[in-house]
């Protein structure tokens, strides 16, 4: 009679072979994970791109730029039709806020609060020029009330000039008024707040951080928001400390009113 010896795999074996199950799915999954980084980044860009069209044509058929929305108001402009300037809410001014997406009439997933939200899950920013000098003209909010952009041409373009500051560089003090970087002006910006959200970079606090936050409406977690006039935009940086995924856009004045005279707008 001859005798078997069935032997089983030893403890070490099986943790052998779970590493290279484990290493193979990996390999595996990783190529995805990145595809599927790089279809929410092109998403992100081409929502955009829609808003930025969305934007021209309000302010072709209004004469204006809508104020942001606030959490809450299903994003609808805070105020719908200003009458000065956009409202306040919470503990922010009323030129910062969400993108107004009812208002401009952009499609897409919102959350409870009403916010358009990007390919991450957290809503679209807006900001908007808003004036709140003593200068009669500039006084009167002139991008965010009816017919203030043509207003806001007169006498020169120079005479009126937008006070959000767009820095594509991201080793300058954006916050600083002087020095020998880039800088563009805007009217307005809109921004995806990428792939994480954090609080380690300055430059995407600059963004959306360093302004406190605002409360939700439905129990979702606060909102971080800016608190001043100035942003960054730039490639994605992904060095420890100095990380930078913001996707974001901006409304040139020169262009707006380029657009707005091609539709036959008067700038007086």
């Amino acid at each position: 009679m001859t005798s078997k010896n069935n032997k089983g795999f030893t403890l070490i074996e099986v943790a052998i072979v779970f590493i290279i199950i484990s290493a193979l799915l990996g390999y595996i999954f990783m190529p995805l994970r990145a595809q599927m980084e790089t279809a929410n980044i092109k998403l992100a860009g081409q929502t955009l791109n829609q808003i930025e069209e969305a934007l021209y044509g309000f302010a072709i058929a209004n004469g204006r730029l809508p104020c942001p929305t606030q959490p809450g108001l299903n994003g609808i402009a805070n105020p719908a039709n200003p009458a000065a300037h956009c409202n306040n809410a919470s503990a922010i001014s009323g030129y910062i806020g969400f993108l107004p997406s009812t208002t401009l009439g952009i499609k897409g997933k919102v959350n409870c609060d009403g916010l358009l939200l990007d390919p991450w899950g957290r809503p679209y920013r807006y900001s908007v020029t808003n004036f709140e000098d003593p200068s009669p003209l500039i006084d009167q909010g002139v991008f965010v009330v009816s017919n203030g952009i043509q207003s806001a041409a007169a006498p020169d373009l120079t005479s009126v000039v937008p006070n959000i500051k767009v820095c594509t560089d991201l080793s300058a003090a954006c916050t600083s008024t002087s020095g020998n970087y880039a800088i563009d002006t805007a009217v307005a910006v809109f921004f995806s707040m990428g792939t994480r959200e954090r609080a380690n970079s300055t430059e995407e606090d600059e963004n959306a951080g360093e302004g406190g936050t605002v409360a939700s409406t439905c129990g979702l977690p606060d909102y971080d928001i800016a608190s001043d006039r100035f942003y960054y935009s730039s490639n994605r940086k992904e060095v420890a400390g100095e990380e930078f995924d913001d996707i974001l856009s901006w409304i040139s004045p020169n262009i707006l009113y380029s657009k707005l005279l091609q539709a036959g707008h008067t700038l007086n």
